[in-house]
């Protein structure tokens, strides 16, 4: 059992976190139980039905990830995590609003994969995961290839079975379908 004062200590570091995520470029930073992060088949069929154009096409997305029952059990063993998003007015032309959206994708990317950084000398455990596709590449070198950045690259928290829906709603962080006006990009990291 950990001792009052640890936990104090525990606590100090999980807020060095919501400000490293802050430092990184994310919009919001809020921890939740991990318990609140639903692993369901449902979200990965989403990955197939209808089909999107990266099944079975990116290093990190179906069916190149770990089965859900493996994920639920995984998200099981943690605690707490921290979610993330950034969030980016759309405007301008549709090549305009694409860029902004894909420059925010890659400012989440940072986001969660600083967060993670800043988690392992406390939380060596602490895993990351970003919303939607890596963005890393223009074109992913595909099921058989070796990644061109396997230490900033994560998976989608979608492609994983975590329906990101549902844990923004618990958490009190709106999003809004279909994109319209600002996008709202969403991460994840498990930490304790």
């Amino acid at each position: 059992m950990m001792d009052a004062g640890r936990e104090l200590e525990r606590d100090a570091e999980l807020t060095e976190l919501v400000r490293a995520a802050h430092a990184a470029g994310a919009t919001q930073a809020v921890l939740i139980p991990a318990a609140a992060v639903e692993v369901d088949e449902r979200v990965r069929l989403k990955c197939q039905v209808p089909l999107c154009a990266n099944y079975g096409r990116r290093l990190l997305c179906p069916p190149n990830l770990p089965p859900v029952a493996v994920v639920r059990e995984i998200v099981r063993r943690y605690r707490e995590a921290l979610l993330l998003t950034v969030r980016t007015p759309l405007t301008g032309s549709e090549a305009e609003k694409r860029r902004a959206a894909h420059a925010a994708a890659l400012r989440l990317h940072r986001a969660v994969n600083a967060v993670e950084r800043a988690a392992l000398p406390h939380f060596p455990l602490a895993a990351g995961f970003i919303g939607g596709e890596c963005w890393l590449c223009e074109e992913c070198v595909g099921p058989g290839g070796t990644c061109r950045h396997p230490f900033e690259a994560r998976p989608a928290m979608e492609g994983m079975g975590m329906d990101v829906v549902a844990l923004c709603r618990k958490a009190g962080v709106p999003l809004k379908f279909p994109v319209e006006d600002e996008v709202t990009w969403v991460g994840l990291v498990l930490v304790r």
